[in-house]
């Protein structure tokens, strides 16, 4: 986690634990950390870089249903509204850009092995 993670997993101890992690082995054990490292907050820099759906919290999210919402409700009063036209959509999350970024990925992967031939080997045959 250290080399992936350096600078999110040494701000994280600074801030949560006041611990400097160049002081890890002197100071505190390795296994010391591992156990905090382990319980760092879901909103920790570390766990948001870890998982980029984790990027946003639950203030987050509910600040993006209410503004939904309000969107929703003024939408409502127009004529697209009282029609059931155009409903507002809601804005991409990071948990949708994640999910678009991953299809993209194996997009990318499925076209290039076809590019290069090896369909076959991927179906298994």
């Amino acid at each position: 986690m250290l080399r992936r993670w350096g600078g999110e997993l040494r701000a994280d101890f600074q801030q949560y634990y006041g611990l400097d992690l160049d002081r890890m082995g002197t100071d505190y054990s390795r296994r010391h950390a591992a156990v905090l490292m382990e319980q760092l907050p879901a909103d920790s820099r570390t766990a948001r870089a870890q998982n980029p759906e984790a990027e946003w919290g639950a203030t987050e999210y509910l600040l993006w249903r209410i503004e939904h919402t309000l969107r929703v409700i003024a939408w409502q009063s127009t004529e697209d509204g009282a029609k059931g036209r155009r409903p507002p959509k809601p804005l991409p999350t990071p948990a949708d850009r994640a999910r678009v970024e991953r299809r993209l990925q194996a997009t990318d992967i499925d076209f290039i092995n076809q590019k290069l031939g090896f369909a076959e080997v991927a179906d298994g045959n």
